[in-house]
């Protein structure tokens, strides 16, 4: 599975209707990247539930039409991708270990969802598409910010 890009949380989340933190023109940069590369995108499961648990704060919040409309777009992005969502599993998870070393060793704190995602990406030969490159590049996972590029 060579040469894809399995994308972050917030690299996803740029797709989505009404995501003003991020800058329009950064906005644009994702969205054009995520388009010129869609035949090698993967998505992990871990920012699928991510994105879940917001939408659901949303409804908890009562910020109802928001997270319909999320839960929409949700639901396209993996009808686009039935085959390219990346689990968490067994093989995923026993890159915990020399990625949480390799993080300790360079004075890094890894949050457990970053940390899936790089086992994830590890396991399966992906870069992580991701603008916070920082959390990544300490344990040496191979990443790209499509924030900040042109196609």
């Amino acid at each position: 599975m060579n040469g894809g890009f399995l994308l972050d949380t917030n690299v996803l989340s740029a797709t989505a209707p009404d995501r003003r933190t991020v800058p329009e023109p950064a906005k644009e940069a994702a969205r054009r990247w995520i388009s010129a590369h869609q035949s090698r995108i993967y998505l992990p499961v871990t920012a699928i539930a991510e994105i879940a648990a917001c939408i659901g704060a949303r409804e908890g919040a009562g910020v109802t039409r928001h997270a319909v409309d999320l839960a929409d777009w949700l639901r396209a992005v993996l009808s686009a991708y039935p085959e390219n969502v990346m689990v968490f599993d067994t093989e995923a998870a026993l890159h915990a270990r020399p990625l949480a070393l390799a993080a300790r060793q360079a004075g890094a704190v890894v949050g457990f969802a970053d940390l899936t995602v790089a086992c994830i990406a590890r396991a399966r030969g992906l870069v992580v598409a991701t603008r916070n490159v920082r959390d990544f590049a300490p344990m040496g996972i191979a990443v790209v910010d499509p924030f900040s590029l042109a196609g």
